[in-house]
């Protein structure tokens, strides 16, 4: 009888202990997707991309903003989102008002804003084009809540594009330059018909071209304890569940694979961000041959046009000029 007993009794501890470790391991699991999804999808937020940190960026390389201003015409306008009806703030900035001429769409890169395209757009500018400068998701004052790693910011891109139609003469150059996070939005979109239809050339700055490979690598680089494999299998399920689209959809080299639009890329050997590979692997996953590479051998991430401006900009142009 007792020994019956024991029996039930241990039988009990084994039921609870095995509840316990399936309730263990689901809390686990879910708590692992959470964070990942939370801190891969939210990378930023509007207070770290505000105007006074632009100021701070446009004083730290010696720009002189006002002097910008002043010389240019800007408006601020708002686009709807056709996606989800959030704002996207959008600077429109030509020479003298007339929006009559070519021009260039600029996607900042991952802690800036339409305002840090400054400088860049400034060269743009200068030689003739009209430049839209918009707020990436979470960025500036676009209130929308996730960074995905260009994903649904390429639906941004879409409506800007749809607003310039709008806008500007059919006969009209419409080009798109993208820096870093902003070019994987750029390259992101280059894989829809409507950039096939619309854009005249693209210049893909430092672009990142894998989420997969950048998420991987940070998590390396943590070093919590828990396999990085399994942290990317529950981030990609729960950003799946959340936002609809896998990591596997960011593969920036899928897009552009798929696109008919002239695209320059620019990189560098020496970029720890986004690593010289990248680079490589969009340009050569280009199936036309109205592409070109350009390489700086000892630039950082993103500062080749700081260190080389002028061959940056012949670079651009010369390359515009040979597919016109």
């Amino acid at each position: 009888m007792k020994k019956k007993k024991v029996l039930k009794i241990a039988r009990g501890i084994g039921i609870i202990t095995g509840i316990i470790l399936i309730v263990g391991v689901i809390g686990t699991c879910y708590f692992t997707a959470i964070s990942v999804f939370n801190g891969s999808m939210q990378m930023v937020t509007n207070e770290d991309t505000s105007i006074e940190k632009a100021k701070s960026y446009f004083k730290k390389i010696d720009f002189d903003v006002d002097e910008f201003q002043s010389k240019h015409t800007i408006e601020t306008l708002e686009i709807e989102s056709t996606l989800d009806g959030h704002t996207i703030p959008v600077d429109f900035i030509t020479m003298d008002g007339n929006k009559n001429v070519d021009m260039v769409i600029m996607v900042h890169g991952l802690g800036g804003s339409r305002w840090t395209n400054y400088p860049i757009a400034n060269m743009f500018l200068q030689n003739g084009y009209g430049v839209i400068s918009f707020d990436q998701r979470s960025s500036g004052e676009n209130k929308a809540q996730y960074t995905t790693y260009g994903y649904l910011e390429s639906r941004d891109v879409e409506d800007c594009i749809a607003y310039l139609k709008d806008t500007v003469g059919h006969n009209k150059k419409v080009g798109i330059w993208g820096t870093s996070f902003g070019g994987a939005t750029a390259g992101i979109y280059l894989g829809s018909e409507q950039a096939n239809e619309n854009i005249n050339f693209a210049i893909l700055d430092c672009p990142i071209s894998n989420m997969r490979y950048m998420l991987s690598t940070q998590m390396e680089s943590m070093d919590i304890g828990i396999p990085v494999n399994f942290m990317m299998f529950m981030g990609n399920m729960a950003t799946k569940m959340k936002l609809g689209f896998s990591y596997e959809d960011t593969n920036v080299c899928n897009y552009v694979s798929k696109t008919r639009v002239p695209i320059l890329v620019i990189n560098s050997k020496v970029d720890e961000i986004t690593p010289y590979f990248m680079g490589e692997d969009i340009y050569n996953s280009i199936t036309h041959s109205n592409k070109k590479i350009f390489t700086s051998e000892d630039s950082k991430h993103v500062e080749i046009f700081f260190d080389y401006p002028d061959e940056y900009e012949s670079t651009i142009f010369n390359f515009i000029k040979q597919i016109s």
